[in-house]
């Protein structure tokens, strides 16, 4: 694993921060005195794990050892899976077909990949996906197109009907003693409402079916990217499972410094510590585990299962790819140029999210098709933590229209930095 760059972590949190705390600061002389009246105020987090356990993986989180044999472990989860596939092939002299879709991040543009599949949904010819994964704003997504069918009109509605209110409160007081400027209560609560035992156990349905559902959080104490089996998670016995699912959604959403973190309970020789987890978009903007993965060595399959996979891997980008002609002249001043910094810094992530999964297809034969806002589409939704229905049912109907008439799949990506992939 990789750790975070923390400096383009820091200069993030300045960015964000800054931004909303210039305008607030400015509004009276006693805003001004309560900030500094908090500055030298910290709230205490919860125990974190000792060091020696950093490692510990809370439960739901999937090891990704391809040697281990644990209950929540890439050889359990997405090992079973691929067995289970080849045989129920046994016998077919064709290939086993097998779908995968990721979703990327995008706060809510997530409109444009909502509308892209519901429209397809609308198409008909949609795959019955073998694994979903989604991070940041389609960890929000990916349980509702999963389960497809009814559920596509909560997804639609959270993306078109919700303002910016309905989600997030202001919160900036608490910057100095929290850590961030908004708080997301109402999120939480929308979640709770709809992640309830009817849901819960859809999904459970579906993986006992042998479909896999994943999200990815950003475990900020020690900057790994961690993956949520929430198919497992959904068909435990723990009466602590939904509030686990739900934690796992919002914390794959938490913008730091713009939202508060979410800790999650791990249990270490009956002690209970905390780990700070939040946007899994800071890490990386799409994901799928197990690409690389020699599985023929790894699995047990009988002789007569049929191992000849043919893998198509989808990506829905909720944003657009290598945007790189967009003029807008930058002032001499420090807050100018860092967002002018950041905004590329970022861009790059994408990038760079998408060109590592497009070349893990390239090494595993997988196919690859990602969709993403055309280039040349005038911007719509200027900040991904703005939630305004008008914008983003516009957003919506161009995504829906392209899934309903025919997606104009990107199959080959380069990244030379001097190629803008005309």
């Amino acid at each position: 694993m990789f750790r975070i760059s923390q400096f383009l972590y820091n200069i993030q949190i300045a960015i964000i921060a800054t931004n909303h705390l210039q305008v607030f600061m400015k509004k009276t002389l006693l805003s001004l005195f309560l900030l500094l009246f908090f500055w030298g105020c910290s709230t205490k987090r919860p125990p974190a794990l000792p060091a020696e356990h950093a490692q510990h993986l809370p439960w739901g989180a999937i090891d990704l050892d391809i040697s281990s044999n644990e209950a929540y472990s890439i050889k359990k989860s997405l090992g079973n899976i691929l067995i289970k596939k080849a045989n129920r092939y046994s016998g077919s002299d064709g290939p086993v077909p097998f779908d995968i879709l990721t979703l990327t991040g995008g706060g809510s543009r997530g409109a444009f990949g909502t509308g892209l599949l519901v429209g397809w949904t609308d198409r008909g010819d949609i795959p019955n996906f073998d694994i979903i994964t989604g991070i940041s704003t389609g960890a929000v997504m990916a349980p509702f197109i999963f389960l497809g069918g009814d559920e596509l009109k909560k997804v639609e509605h959270f993306y078109t009907k919700m303002h910016t209110e309905d989600i997030y409160k202001d919160s900036r007081f608490n910057f100095f003693g929290d850590g961030y400027i908004m708080h997301a209560r109402p999120l939480k609560k929308l979640f709770s409402q709809n992640f309830d035992k009817a849901f819960l156990d859809k999904v459970a349905l579906e993986h006992k079916k042998g479909r896999r559902l994943y999200i990815g959080t950003t475990n900020m104490d020690t900057g790994q990217l961690i993956v949520w089996d929430m198919g497992a998670i959904a068909s435990s016995n723990r009466s602590d499972k939904y509030e686990r699912f739900t934690d796992i959604i919002y914390a794959s959403t938490a913008l730091p410094v713009y939202l508060p973190p979410q800790y999650m309970k791990v249990e270490i020789d009956e002690q209970e510590y905390y780990q700070m987890h939040v946007d899994g978009g800071i890490y990386s903007q799409v994901f799928m585990i197990g690409l690389l993965v020699n599985w023929h060595e790894v699995l047990n399959l009988k002789e007569s299962a049929n191992s000849d996979f043919d893998v198509t891997l989808y990506t829905v980008a909720n944003r657009k790819y290598r945007q790189r002609d967009i003029y807008q002249p930058v002032e001499q001043a420090p807050f100018s140029i860092i967002e002018a910094y950041v905004l590329t810094e970022m861009d790059l992530l994408f990038d760079r999210s998408v060109y590592r999964l497009y070349t893990s297809c390239e090494q595993k034969g997988v196919k690859f098709k990602m969709a993403a806002i055309p280039e040349k589409m005038e911007e719509i939704i200027i900040e991904p933590t703005e939630f305004d229905p008008k914008k983003m049912l516009r957003l919506f109907n161009i995504g829906y229209n392209f899934g309903r008439h025919g997606i104009e799949w990107k199959e080959k990506i380069s990244f030379d930095e001097y190629d803008r992939n005309r």
